[in-house]
């Protein structure tokens, strides 16, 4: 699967980090993404 989506362009890095996410809870994953803002904000990333 990586290797024809990566024949298509996509980035195996992250399809690789969207199935993880889509593995993950809703809670989980909205909870993960908010403390990564957070932590971004902090670092004046955003």
């Amino acid at each position: 699967m990586y290797t024809e989506l990566k024949g298509s362009g996509f980035d195996s890095k992250a399809v690789r980090s969207i199935i993880r996410l889509r593995k993950k809870e809703d809670h989980q994953r909205i909870e993960e993404e908010a403390v990564i803002q957070l932590y971004k904000d902090a670092l004046g990333m955003t």
